[in-house]
Order: C-alpha cells, then sequence, then structure tokens
C-alpha cells in the first residue's frame, strides 16, 4: 500500500555583471560589488522591503479524488495495491475484528471476490461469513471493497446504488443472528468511525432467515456522499465477525425550491 505526497518548491538567483561606459565610449565590465549610492530604504512607518525571492509562496490546493464508480472501502484517497489488502483493512476496521480471509478470486482484469471466515477458538476449523465484492477503480487504480453478501444476510431495500434523499431511510430484507439480533448501520464511505445512525432489527434466531425492517437517519449525510449500509447478524462473540451485507448508496442533490 502507498500514498504518496510532493511538493518541489525551486529558486534561482542570478549573479551578473554590470555594464558601464567609459569616456572613450567603449563598454567596460564591472563586477557588482560596494558602492557609494546610498541602499535604498523604505519610508518611516512603511513595511521593509522584501525581495521578490522571499516572498512566502501560496499552499498548494488539495484536490478531492472523485471515484469512477462509488465504493465502500477504502476513502477514495487511499490507495491498496493489492484486492487482499483492501479486504484486511475491512475487516479489521469495519468488521472490528481480525482478518481471516480466503484467497482473491477473479473475475475479470478489474475485479473479483474474497471470502471471510471466522476461525474457530482453536484454529482448526474456519466457518464462512461472508464474500467481500471488489474492483480496481480508476484514477487512482486501487482496489476497493464494492459490495459484500453472504447466506445469511439480504438487503432487499435500498438497491445498490440507489439515490436517496439525506433524511430517514427504510432497511429492509432477511437475516439471522444471535437471539434473533441484527446491527443495521449507515457510515460514511471509506470512514468507519463516521457514523450516521446505528439501529437494532430483528430476524432469524436459527438457519431461517426472517424478514427485518430497520429505518435509519441520514440527516447528517451531505448531497453527493457516498454512504455504506451493513447489516451484520450478531453472533454474541467479539472475535466473530457474523454475517453480514453491505452496499452503497448516494445521498440525492437537493431540488431548487419553487416559489
Amino acid at each position: 500500500m502507498g500514498t504518496t505526497r510532493a511538493l518541489a518548491v525551486s529558486a534561482a538567483m542570478a549573479i551578473g555583471l554590470v555594464a558601464c561606459a567609459s569616456d572613450d565610449g567603449r563598454i567596460a565590465e564591472q563586477p557588482i560589488g560596494p558602492s557609494n549610492e546610498p541602499a535604498a530604504t523604505a519610508p518611516v512607518g512603511a513595511a521593509p522591503l522584501t525581495p521578490a525571492s522571499a516572498r512566502p509562496e501560496s499552499a498548494p490546493v488539495a484536490r478531492q479524488v472523485v471515484l469512477a464508480q462509488p465504493a465502500i472501502w477504502p476513502a477514495p484517497d487511499v490507495v491498496f495495491t493489492t484486492p487482499d489488502e483492501a479486504a484486511a483493512d475491512f475487516v479489521t476496521k469495519v468488521l472490528g475484528v481480525a482478518p481471516v480471509l480466503g484467497e482473491f478470486q477473479r473475475g475479470d482484469s478489474l475485479s473479483g471476490e474474497i471470502e471471510v471466515f471466522s476461525a474457530s477458538e482453536d484454529g482448526t476449523s474456519r466457518l464462512l461469513r461472508g464474500v467481500l465484492f471488489l474492483r480496481q477503480i480508476m484514477p487512482t487504480e486501487g482496489w476497493y471493497v464494492i459490495g459484500a453478501a453472504s447466506d445469511g444476510i439480504t438487503i432487499a431495500s435500498p438497491v445498490t446504488l440507489a439515490e436517496v434523499p439525506a433524511g430517514p431511510l427504510d432497511v429492509t430484507g432477511a437475516g439471522r443472528g444471535f437471539e434473533t439480533t441484527l446491527n443495521v448501520i449507515a457510515f460514511a464511505a471509506g470512514d468507519a468511525d463516521a457514523r450516521l445512525d446505528l439501529e437494532i432489527a430483528a430476524g432469524g434466531a436459527f438457519e431461517q432467515l426472517e424478514p427485518y425492517e430497520a429505518t435509519l437517519d441520514l440527516s447528517a449525510a451531505s448531497p453527493g456522499d457516498v454512504v455504506a449500509i451493513l447489516v451484520r447478524g450478531d453472533t454474541g462473540l467479539g472475535t466473530d465477525p457474523g454475517e453480514f451485507a453491505a452496499i452503497p448508496i448516494v445521498i440525492a442533490q437537493r431540488l431548487p425550491e419553487l416559489r
């Protein structure tokens, strides 16, 4: 993984010769040196004279990276050079557990998927919890998580990349979790700490998936923001990511008010 930012600043100073005319009309070259002429001074009360080369330069303006396709993780200006790095970072920072991942399964030249597991306490067995969908996206050419799915959680509404207003959002689907508990979460894409809302919903408690519904408050989001919707089945264990699904949505632009 690499993030490179460089700022090159250069200055040039010229050293020359002063040409002056002699009595016979010939031009004689003399090096610049001390002069009997009085040095230029600023008027009393004025700011001291500052050489142009010493004037401070304006700081560069940071450009916001806009991906060609909305993604869940990481932030647009964070570049992972491999899909495995992006997947591991998502599991660590979003799901909050140590990553136990399968091998990258390539779909085409720019995309693929990685399975996420929970490991047994003795490390002898693994249980599949979900699949991360990853894609290499321009202009950074980094790898990004663009969605997730599992057998135990579905998101029926909203759909992937839906444009929704910055307000209440109904999330529906089917799922299962420990004691029927499902965590329905909205956070700013690329920043798991920028949580917009978390609601607890009820699904199935056993193998059968049951319908769930939750209403998230997205009023703190701004038009154009990419928001991640994450639904996780609780496991009762801090080291188990649980079954999960995730999609990106986009906050719609506000329509002008009619007068």
